[in-house]
Parts: C-alpha cells; sequence; structure tokens
C-alpha cells in the first residue's frame, strides 16, 4: 500500500487528521490533505491520485462538485465518497459519480472506520470485485462477514402517545453499516439480504441490539415498548424464534416487546403473517399490524389479535379521497373488535397532531415527531424525563 496515492480531503481537521492516522495504519505512506474542493482540485491536478476520499459538505467548492471535475478531468483512478449527510444523499452523489465513469469505491458516513478503509483499499487493488453498481456483489458470505463485523445496527424511530404528549414506543429501524455498500437503512432497502439464507443471523444480531438498548432505557426510567422490524416476519428460521423468549427475558423486556406486522406479508403469503403474529402472542409480546395500502384492507381478515393497528396519517386528514376514508373506517372498526389501539404512520407536519387526537388516534410516528437515530441519541432526544 505505500505505493498507492490518497488525496484525503475535508474541511474539519480533526476528521483528516483522524483518517490519515487510519490510512497510515493501513500502509499509506503517499497522503496529501486539502480542506475543500477548489485546494484539493489543484491538488489533483499537480500529482494525479490513485485514490480520493472526499467530504460533500465544505465550504468553497463542495464535494459534489469536485466529485464531477475529477470525473471530467479523469484525475482519479477511484473515489470514495465520505460524509455526514444523509444515507440517500450519498447515493445520489454516487450514483452521479458512477455515470460518470468513475470508479466509486463507497458512499460511506464518517467518520470512516479502519475495516471501512480497509475494504477500500481492497476493492482499489481488486477492481475486478466491483459489481456493475459500484459495489460488492451481495452474497450469503458477505452478508455472514458483516454479522460477525458487528455491521448490523439497531436504529430507533420514536412513537408518541398524542393524548400524553409522551413516546411510548421505539421502532426498531434495522441498519446494516456496510463499508462497501455504504448505508442501507429499513427493511425496504434491506430485503434483498432478508431473502438469504443469512437472514436469521441479521434479524438475531439487530434483535439483540434492540433489546439491549431497551433494557438500558428501562434501567434509566423509561417504560415504553420496543417494536421489532416487519423483516422478522419474513424469517423462517425457526430458531430466532424459538430464542425470542429466552433473549427478552434476558434483557428483562417481558411485556415491553411488539412486533411490527406489514399487512402486504399477510396478503402475499397469509399463513407465515398468521404464524408470525401467533408466535408473538404465544410468546407474550405484542403484535403492531401496519398498513400502507388501501388494498391491505383485506390483510385485516387474517389477524386474530393485535395491540395496535397502525396506517397512514394521509387517511385520517384526507378530505376528498373516498377509498381513504373508507379505508379509515375499516381501520377503526378493526382496531375497535381487537381493543386495540389505532396508529398513524407518516406524520410529517406537527400541527397534525391535534386533528389526529380528535380522529381517536392515540399514536403517531413521522419526521415530526423524531428521525431514526442511534440508541444513545434516541433516549437523549425523546425518552429522557426532563
Amino acid at each position: 500500500m505505500d505505493a498507492v496515492h490518497v488525496l484525503l480531503v475535508d474541511d474539519h481537521d480533526f476528521t483528516r487528521a483522524l483518517h490519515k492516522k487510519v490510512l497510515t495504519d493501513l500502509g499509506v505512506q503517499a497522503i496529501t490533505e486539502a480542506r475543500d474542493g477548489n485546494e484539493a482540485l489543484a491538488a489533483a491536478r499537480a500529482r494525479r491520485p490513485d485514490i480520493v476520499i472526499t467530504d460533500l459538505s465544505m465550504p468553497g467548492m463542495d464535494g459534489m462538485t469536485f466529485v464531477n471535475h475529477l470525473a471530467q478531468e479523469r484525475l482519479a483512478d477511484s473515489v470514495v465518497i465520505a460524509s455526514g449527510l444523509a444515507p440517500g444523499v450519498l447515493k445520489a452523489v454516487e450514483a452521479m459519480a458512477v455515470a460518470q465513469g468513475l470508479r466509486v469505491l463507497g458512499a460511506i458516513e464518517k467518520p470512516l472506520r479502519k475495516d471501512a478503509l480497509a475494504s477500500m483499499l481492497y476493492l482499489h487493488a481488486h477492481p475486478a470485485d466491483i459489481g456493475v453498481s459500484g459495489v460488492l456483489p451481495l452474497d450469503a458470505a458477505a452478508v455472514e462477514r458483516a454479522v460477525e463485523l458487528g455491521q448490523f445496527k439497531a436504529w430507533f424511530s420514536p412513537v408518541l402517545d398524542v393524548s400524553l404528549m409522551r413516546v411510548v414506543a421505539a421502532d426498531v429501524v434495522p441498519r446494516w453499516e456496510s463499508p462497501e455498500r455504504g448505508v442501507l437503512m429499513g427493511d425496504a432497502e434491506l430485503a434483498p439480504v432478508l431473502a438469504l439464507p443469512a437472514a436469521a443471523a441479521v434479524e438475531r444480531s439487530i434483535v439483540q441490539g434492540a433489546l439491549s438498548a431497551g433494557g438500558l432505557w428501562r434501567q434509566m426510567g423509561w417504560d415504553g415498548v420496543v417494536t421489532l422490524p416487519p423483516g422478522m416476519a419474513f424469517v423462517s428460521d425457526q430458531s430466532l424464534w424459538n430464542d425470542m423468549p429466552l433473549m427478552i427475558r434476558k434483557h428483562g423486556a417481558s411485556g415491553s416487546v411488539a412486533l411490527a406486522l406489514d399487512a402486504s406479508l399477510l396478503v402475499r403469503d397469509a399463513a407465515r403473517g398468521a404464524l408470525a403474529a401467533a408466535r408473538a402472542l404465544m410468546d407474550g409480546y405484542h403484535v403492531d399490524v401496519r398498513l400502507h395500502e388501501v388494498a391491505d384492507c383485506d390483510a385485516l381478515m387474517h389477524v386474530a389479535a393485535c395491540s395496535v393497528v397502525t396506517c397512514p396519517a394521509a387517511w385520517v386528514v384526507a378530505e376528498g379521497a373516498a377509498a381513504e376514508r373508507a379505508a379509515l373506517r375499516r381501520v377503526q372498526d378493526f382496531a375497535a373488535r381487537m381493543g386495540a389501539e389505532l396508529g398513524v404512520s407518516g406524520v410529517d407536519d406537527a400541527t397534525l397532531l391535534g386533528r389526529l387526537a380528535s380522529a381517536g388516534v392515540r399514536r403517531a410516528q413521522g419526521s415530526a415527531v423524531g428521525r431514526s437515530a442511534t440508541a444513545a441519541e434516541t433516549y437523549d432526544t425523546h425518552l429522557a424525563r426532563r
């Protein structure tokens, strides 16, 4: 690695120093530093780097403009996009760079860990291992290795009780912090992973992290519910289900765990969805049925019991959509029969909370309530009694 020249671009001196130390520990000797896009562009023109590691949000010329210049002038062999911006932004910039012919080794959040930079250096040295989208092909071995490295995390999305104006639940949001693929967040982005034989190991890692966080929160005085992600219902490996009661008891979580059950699963595979609900109820935790489309209401006939039923907030506040109003009535009738609380998702405007309460909604989730975050940030921001 001593022959590789890396151009390190970041406007924060501490971050550059941190990344430089990690690169040096990995054997990289030739490292050029730049504080913004203008300085980096001049450095790249003066001495063409092998690898560019660049931030995006910088004063002067930002990282996206700098990457565009790199592509147009062919000033580097490989690029790593490292930023604290949202994963969707990173992916968009990565797609732009790939479309312009750059070899993108990864688009990942900073600060970069040693294993992440090691993977980037490996991909630079072995370009044949990079897939057509600029990342390693997804297979069971890669996922198993990611589990071993602890790359699958449990993040959390707060759920507000709109009558008490207090967070009473935290939905687990699965997150894969992959050096090669960037950050994948939520069941939708992780769907290809959940289709692999390693799905049970992935969910086990996420569930263990979630229960551990919930146990610590309870010790600190929060008595809400931790809701496991819908992806768990897709896991066919019974060992995970068999171990769940022991895992819940180990973390002192009895009575404070729920399973989110996506109604679309009940539509596609009623047997699997019903089995997941039955296992959850039999093992002593709650079930939260989630609806996203009007057609999902047909799945309610397959649900024998649940604690919460959640639909889009738009159904509650819709003024002219007859189908959504009819769907809401079905959901309300179902909740009444089940003795379940009514919840809504997608609350992006805080002014809606009053209208939701008057419509009998008990729980609300969305960007107006709080974004997904780590266990520590979720506690500090939403769960701590102030």
